[in-house]
């Protein structure tokens, strides 16, 4: 009787230097990882034009799903990459804060991610719209109502501007 091993995926975070974004997933996507560019469409104006054109979200991080081996080889090979840590272990994000950020780049509006400190009681649901029952904190903002997620793997929240009235405390 044979054993199979199985073989372990996660999603690491990983830091993109020195290098533009397009040559990064192309280099990925040649060496075959499953990796995520969190991108979002933004109207850009210019002084004799405007164009809708895709934005890294996460910058300067891109998610890759691969194992402890595979990502140790894209470490050895490319050395525009680095593997974000977070408390001395790597920076690995589950599969919800995947879906989560996927979610928050199909929403309309510009996305930021800062880096802050939420208080305890801050805890809002949405309840309507297309981010819809997504946990996360309300904050203001020079008058505006931010939403924020938590992005635990990079240590950060990302936020969008949202109406009060799509929030119900808890």
């Amino acid at each position: 009787m044979y054993e199979t091993t199985q073989i372990l995926k996660n999603w690491y975070v990983v830091v993109v230097r020195s290098i533009p974004y397009k040559t990064a997933t192309s280099v990925l996507q040649k060496l075959g990882y499953t990796f995520y560019l969190p991108l979002q469409k933004q109207l850009r104006y210019w002084s004799d034009r405007k164009r809708w054109i895709e934005v890294p979200v996460l910058s300067p991080y891109i998610f890759i799903f691969t194992s402890e081996k595979d990502r140790k080889l894209l470490f050895e090979t490319c050395n525009f990459f680095r593997f974000l840590k977070s408390d001395g272990k790597l920076a690995v994000a589950r599969e919800e804060e995947i879906e989560k950020v996927k979610m928050l780049c199909n929403y309309a509006v510009d996305i930021k991610i800062e880096p802050c400190h939420v208080s305890e009681g801050d805890k809002v649901t949405i309840i309507q719209g297309p981010l819809a029952g997504l946990c996360g904190y309300a904050i203001s903002e020079n008058g505006k109502n931010r939403f924020l997620i938590r992005i635990k793997s990079l240590g950060k929240f990302a936020s969008v501007e949202i109406d009060r009235n799509f929030l119900k405390a808890g």
